[in-house]
């Protein structure tokens, strides 16, 4: 296919070559005949809407994607993120060292330790605004411990501050500041390596990869995972808890980058992979970087691939069997995939339950709601269906998640 021919050209070249029109094109992949004209015409899309036509195509998605400037708007703007960037982002002074007050504190690990479970107990409490004000001060002091400390003392801060930055990077993920996440998680897995810990770093990896999909670089993310499963890759029978959790983690995030990059084979096994690193352990363990993994985890990273690849009914069965009681720290990634039920419920022509879902999750959790673009976009599709003119319940909706009427 000719680089030179823009997305539009591309998506029309394709159709035409299969004696297809706008309309059949519409019907074969699901998607409004507005969509279609659109596109062809030169607007862009979202990324769900170039799978869906590259799935049917056999293409790659990024075959119908290019780079794009953010939407004005578009990113969290909390002033409280300019200490974050002071603490993980620090200008370099004339001799290449970082410029920053760490203060004069006495290193007291127990301290730090304490202070990082802080962090990461407001993170996954959906407390973003608490996470914001914690992490600068913890980041700080954590620079602090590695400074003043020796022998493995120095090797315990050093933990501790890839921890925290691990943290610290998810947190950024969530808010969409994608590049000083990947700071944050390049750090922490410097950290986790100089120590010669190699769960700590698979989780910084894992971490890395999901903001590298936030990004759409879906084959970066693919290899990157592959490789680190590679030299990690743990001997089932005799692998801790941190073992299968860190390589267990790597296959669901390949198999997500396979599945949004219609590789639906790949995405397969690597899940497949993960459910046997899975099965060996008892339920969800707590390991490296607060990471939970266990069966549940590994099901509803399966749902989302099923969705993701196109087989909504699929995915509405298997949510079936997801479990009520998961406790608070798989309380994020359940949230996750209620959104994920939404919208299958919408790709099923079911938008009443789509929007009971949604209006569910925001009585739970609305911190955590407000800041998920996936969220916004089930939103989008909910106000668009033609059945009849939006609610008043689905305006105030719409409101709460800056979705345009």
């Amino acid at each position: 296919m000719d680089e030179d021919i823009d997305i539009g050209g591309r998506v029309a070249a394709l159709r035409r070559r299969r004696g297809m029109t706008q309309e059949d094109l519409s019907e074969k992949t699901g998607l409004g005949i507005a969509t279609i004209k659109k596109i062809e015409q030169g607007g862009s899309a979202r990324m769900e809407t170039y799978h869906a036509i590259a799935r049917f195509f056999g293409k790659v998605t990024l075959a119908f994607a290019e780079p794009t400037s953010p939407t004005p708007g578009d990113e969290y703007q909390d002033p409280a993120l300019a200490a974050i960037r002071a603490a993980i982002n620090p200008p370099i002074d004339i001799s290449g060292e970082p410029m920053f007050d760490v203060g004069v504190d006495e290193p007291d690990l127990r301290v730090l330790g304490r202070a990082i479970d802080s962090v990461a107990s407001a993170y996954y409490a959906d407390r973003y605004d608490d996470v914001a004000q914690l992490v600068p001060s913890v980041v700080r002091s954590a620079h602090l411990h590695v400074r003043e400390l020796d022998g493995r003392e120095r090797e315990r801060a050093q933990q501790l501050r890839s921890d925290v930055l691990g943290v610290a990077g998810r947190y950024l993920i969530q808010v969409r500041q994608h590049d000083l996440a990947l700071m944050a998680l390049r750090d922490s897995l410097k950290d986790a390596i100089a120590i010669g810990d190699q769960p700590l770093a698979a989780a910084a990896i894992s971490s890395q990869a999901w903001s590298l999909m936030r990004q759409a670089r879906f084959g970066e993310v693919e290899e990157l995972c592959v490789q680190a499963s590679d030299q990690i890759e743990p001997r089932m029978s005799r692998a801790t808890p941190e073992q299968l959790s860190a390589w267990g983690w790597l296959q669901l995030r390949a198999g997500a980058a396979a599945a949004r990059n219609n590789r639906e084979a790949e995405a397969r096994e690597f899940h497949s992979m993960a459910a046997a690193a899975g099965a060996r352990l008892p339920g969800e363990v707590d390991t490296a970087e607060h990471l939970m993994f266990g069966p549940t985890t590994v099901s509803l990273k399966t749902i989302e691939a099923e969705l993701i690849l196109g087989h909504p009914d699929r995915a509405l069965e298997l949510s079936q069997r997801v479990p009520d009681d998961v406790g608070t720290r798989l309380k994020t990634g359940v949230n996750r995939h209620y959104i994920d039920r939404a919208k299958a419920y919408v790709q099923t022509g079911d938008t009443d339950s789509a929007f009971g879902v949604l209006a569910a999750l925001r009585q739970k959790a609305p911190e955590w709601l407000r800041y998920q673009q996936a969220a916004r976009e089930v939103g989008e599709d909910i106000l668009a269906s033609p059945k009849r003119m939006p609610s008043r319940r689905q305006r105030e909706m719409a409101d709460f998640l800056g979705v345009p009427m």
